[in-house]
């Protein structure tokens, strides 16, 4: 697959997927070339509706929440501030809504109350989301294209903290 990474090139959830995709084969996208599939490990804005109908099989989130609950920004800090025990790797596919698409991976993670958030989110979540995208991409090379509607009953929407 060709495979167009989207965020910041200098992040460590963005370097890591990159290494990823290239350790499984996988030829990046170049400008001027279609792309098979579109990840984001790291976004912090909403994909364009021209960005969201390029890729041949559609674009993947990563969300560091069990999606549907936990949607928006700050989903770690909001963990840690309410004190839950536990969030979630999840893998999703963009649609026109704000962490809305259908869930195409997701592994549930035990917070550590005992690091901070941003020891948490390195040490657990870009291992677990590396894991999740595995088994994305697995599924991907296999033709299964898997998507799970997210349950709106159980949706919830946090504001960005600073």
């Amino acid at each position: 697959m060709v495979i167009r990474i989207l965020g910041n090139k200098e992040t460590p959830a963005y370097q890591e997927a990159e290494k990823l995709v290239r350790s499984r084969g996988h030829m990046l996208w170049c400008e001027g070339y279609r792309y098979t599939l579109a990840i984001a490990p790291l976004l912090t804005d909403k994909i364009t509706d021209e960005d969201l109908n390029e890729p041949v099989i559609g674009t993947l989130i990563f969300h560091p929440s069990p999606l549907p609950y936990g949607r928006g920004a700050s989903s770690i800090k909001w963990a840690y501030k309410r004190k839950e025990p536990i969030t979630a790797a999840t893998w999703f596919w963009a649609d026109s809504g704000y962490d809305t698409g259908d869930i195409c991976e997701q592994e549930i993670i035990k917070i550590d109350h005992n690091i901070r958030p941003r020891v948490f989110y390195e040490r657990d979540i870009i291992p677990a989301m590396l894991r999740t995208l595995e088994r994305c991409l697995e599924n991907l090379e296999k033709g299964i294209i898997r998507r799970v509607p997210q349950v709106e009953t159980y949706s919830s929407y946090d504001k960005r903290l600073a």
